[in-house]
């Protein structure tokens, strides 16, 4: 039980930090005057982020020659959000 309470805490930590970068490439292509936005009639909507990846990584691979580092933040956020849920439910059936 104490490892899929761990798994789901690391799952939230996840899930948290891929928020806040998702509101990070937001403000940054905001930032290069393009018309973004993660909420709809005042809701947050999570998949509206994937349209803006795209224009993210065209942005800073313009910018600078280089992919930003958010692109693969959040990424690997989104995987570890996946991975670490799969395992907090494998570890419930393991001990029940």
């Amino acid at each position: 039980m104490e490892t899929s309470i761990l798994f789901g805490i690391l799952t939230l930590v996840c899930l948290w930090y891929n928020l806040w970068v998702s509101v990070s490439i937001v403000k940054y292509l905001k930032s290069k005057g393009k018309e973004v936005s993660l909420f709809k009639y005042g809701f947050y909507i999570k998949g509206k982020i994937f349209q803006y990846l795209p224009l993210y990584r065209e942005t800073t691979l313009q910018e600078s020659g280089k992919i930003g580092k958010l692109y693969y933040q959040f990424y690997l956020s989104f995987i570890l959000i996946f991975v670490f849920f799969l395992l907090g439910i494998f570890s419930l059936q393991t001990t029940s």
